[in-house]
């Protein structure tokens, strides 16, 4: 679809009232004046930009603007509908109600035109409420919305999103580090995000260009890599007169060889300001055998993350945020969960944290059929681990729960390899989750002491 008449278009640009045109594709065809003053933008930044179902991390404005004024999916199954979008100004937010009316131009030809009130949304209401779920989708989707738009000014914060108190005291130690030179230390079970966050942190640092993030393996490179890695580092950066600061990462940091504490205090306590250090550990120091003091020194700042089980109250959101991510890279777009599929995800125990969460989402945004994930949507084997748990034994004693999931998983793992031969790739497809996880369950139950050759 063309606009091809140039009186159309002086006609269309005399309306006081915001609107614009998406094709089936959701790619911008057209917008007036109106729309363009309201938003703060030209509509050739716009035009032909894909308005995808959401929630931006750019700071590029055009592009969150295409995600502010994005559709719900099921516009384009036809459906009519009438929700609230914000933009941002400089000190400020002006919200509208806007009407979203799908038409057919042709046999071939779908789209939508998207009316926007010209009152502040103070003055206007919706006149077509949405369903309860799909209102409840609408108010997680604008939540996290909301949310990335205030974090999107400093940090990087990716998997860092939640409303629980845990997540907001890691967001206030992270600050605190972002404005400091000292050395962090970052604990957290296998999964927690933990190299997300220390990447939040060094890039969060300034406006200016960011500096060189190194991350080293601790656990697979040999002592001799390690120490050149780090000589290697410091010669490189320490001459250097710009602003930036350079970060070197520090993974699974339990596993340094002692004999390397030196090394490290010597590092963390030199007066080089480009140059800081980050570590990470899935252990508690207590557990940690290489030197008592390398905790000490590495953890100037600690940040706890905690497991997912631990802020239940965070998984709507980051459900909502991988089912958007799928959105912008598949077909097909889905607006959020129903509730008793997000009833599923609360309830998991999750071992795998938020990398798990992650891939469920995904599974279950490739098989669903609606623009909501059912229940039915959600993998046979989280809805089984939740039929098993429900079998309280008849004794009635009181249950810990953590250990019995436990149990169950571990049931679940043992049967797969059971049906695959013992081929672990095989069990992993079986179970639905890849190969070095099913490898990292298998020594946390202590079914295996390390991971052998392919099978």
């Amino acid at each position: 679809m063309k606009f091809r008449s140039s009186k159309l278009i002086r006609f269309l640009q005399t309306i006081r009232q915001p609107f614009f045109l998406l094709d089936g594709n959701a790619a911008l065809l057209f917008c007036n004046h109106a729309l363009e003053e309201w938003t703060g933008c030209q509509a050739e930044q716009l035009v032909g930009l894909s308005f995808r179902y959401r929630a931006s991390v750019s700071r590029q404005k055009h592009e969150m603007i295409a995600a502010a004024l994005a559709p719900p999916p099921e516009v384009f199954q036809g459906q009519r509908c009438r929700i609230l979008l914000t933009i941002d100004r400089v000190t400020s937010q002006s919200r509208r109600y806007a009407d979203f009316v799908p038409f057919s131009a042709s046999q071939n030809s779908n789209g939508v035109l998207v009316l926007v009130d010209e009152l502040e949304a103070a003055a206007a209401s919706p006149e077509r409420p949405e369903t309860a779920e799909r209102q409840a989708a609408l108010d997680i989707h604008q939540a996290l919305l909301s949310f990335r738009r205030r974090q999107a000014g400093r940090f990087r914060w990716d998997w860092m999103i939640g409303v629980s108190p845990l997540m907001q005291r890691v967001r206030r130690l992270a600050r605190l580090a972002v404005d400091s030179t000292a050395s962090v230390l970052i604990l957290g079970e296998q999964g927690t995000g933990k190299e997300h966050l220390a990447s939040a942190i060094h890039y969060g640092q300034s406006n200016d260009p960011p500096g060189a993030f190194v991350p080293i393996e601790c656990q697979i490179l040999e002592q001799e890599l390690i120490v050149s890695t780090i000589y290697a580092f410091r010669k490189r950066f320490q001459r250097e007169e710009t602003s930036r600061r350079h970060t070197l990462f520090l993974k699974d940091a339990e596993a340094l060889p002692g004999t390397l504490y030196p090394l490290i205090a010597e590092f963390v306590t030199a007066s080089y300001a480009n140059q800081r250090l980050i570590a990470a550990s899935t252990l508690a120091p207590d557990h940690w055998t290489n030197h008592e003091s390398f905790p000490v020194v590495l953890g100037t700042i600690t940040i706890d993350l905690p497991p997912l089980r631990r802020r239940k109250e965070d998984i709507p959101m980051l459900a909502q945020m991988f089912l958007e991510e799928n959105n912008e890279t598949a077909n097909r777009q889905r607006s959020g969960f129903t509730s008793d599929a997000l009833d599923f995800l609360v309830q998991y125990y999750f071992p795998c944290n938020i990398e798990e969460l992650e891939q469920l989402v995904t599974e279950s945004h490739r098989k669903s059929e609606t623009t909501l994930v059912t229940a039915a949507d959600i993998p046979i084997r989280i809805r089984n681990v939740w039929e098993a748990a429900a079998q309280v034994p008849a004794d009635n004693k009181p249950i810990e729960l953590e250990p019995f999931l436990q149990n169950i998983e571990k049931e679940l793992i043992e049967r797969a390899l059971h049906l695959a031969d013992d081929n672990k790739s095989k069990a992993a497809e079986l179970l639905g989750i890849t190969r070095p996880r099913l490898y990292r369950r298998l020594e946390f139950f202590g079914l295996i002491d390390s991971e052998p050759a392919e099978n």
